[in-house]
């Protein structure tokens, strides 16, 4: 399958898009600071399965453009908005890895017209990680973490054992993640912690560390038949990463039950 690439206008932010496949619209989500490249394998599934697959490269990485400062969560939300209304959606799911289901949930709370339903891959936000894992993540994010030791700490952070962390040992955006930072540091979480009133499909990697369990299990409790949980034996945090096959299984079963207007 080969991609589409347009642009969107979203305020004063200009977002590179590319999709692929035909059907019903899934907009992927990448993690804090990720090229939205990271999830091509898992879009490919998706798409070969009868689905529009739309991916933003996110505000200020790739080759999207806009302001970083003072954002918030709904800023971010909003960028997510235009790309689903430029390609004519209406009742959408949204699948966010990682910090990405914050903004898949924020754009489900503020435009409940266009999103049906969220899948959230490392479900975080309010169980912190150990201050070792803390501290792991700091190193493999810093810009001058020696590579070694920068590679242990992708390793025991970001992936489970036997997986092959090496695909992020590079291609981060310091300035995105600063930025976004500092928009979830702003935006109360009770604002998108729930996602609205949006279904959610909770897909938690058994071996995350960097955003442990408890959280999705925490937000299942609370919004009760609106959410289903999955938990992935031998995964880590870069869920949609470490295991596109087992993630698209899963999310294509919730889709089954998720109808489109």
């Amino acid at each position: 399958m080969e991609y589409t690439v347009c642009e969107v206008t979203a305020g004063p932010a200009r977002l590179r898009v590319r999709s692929v496949g035909q059907g019903p619209l899934l907009v992927l989500l990448p993690g804090l600071g990720r090229p939205a490249g990271d999830l091509d394998p898992l879009a490919a599934l998706l798409a070969s399965a009868g689905y529009l697959v739309v991916q933003p490269d996110m505000r200020g990485d790739g080759r999207s453009t806009g302001p970083l400062h003072g954002l918030t969560l709904h800023d971010l939300a909003a960028d997510v908005a235009a790309v689903i209304e430029a390609f004519g959606g209406r009742d959408v799911v949204l699948i966010g890895q990682a910090f990405g289901n914050r903004i898949a949930r924020m754009t489900a709370t503020d435009r409940p017209d266009l999103v049906r339903a969220v899948v959230l891959l490392g479900c975080s936000g309010k169980v912190m990680p150990s201050p070792e894992i803390a501290e792991a993540i700091c190193l493999a994010q810093a810009v001058d973490t020696p590579s070694e030791t920068r590679r242990r700490a992708v390793q025991v952070a970001w992936f489970a054992s036997g997986h092959d962390g090496s695909v992020w040992l590079d291609g981060w955006s310091q300035p995105v993640m600063t930025a976004y930072l500092a928009a979830a540091a702003t935006t109360d979480i009770r604002s998108w912690w729930t996602a609205g009133q949006a279904k959610v499909l909770i897909v938690q990697g058994a071996e995350d560390v960097a955003a442990p369990p408890a959280n999705g299990h925490s937000l299942r409790e609370e919004i009760g038949a609106r959410a289903t949980l999955v938990d992935l034996p031998d995964i880590g945090h870069a869920v949609g990463v470490e295991g596109p096959a087992d993630v698209a299984r899963v999310i294509l079963r919730f889709l089954e039950d998720v109808p489109y207007a």
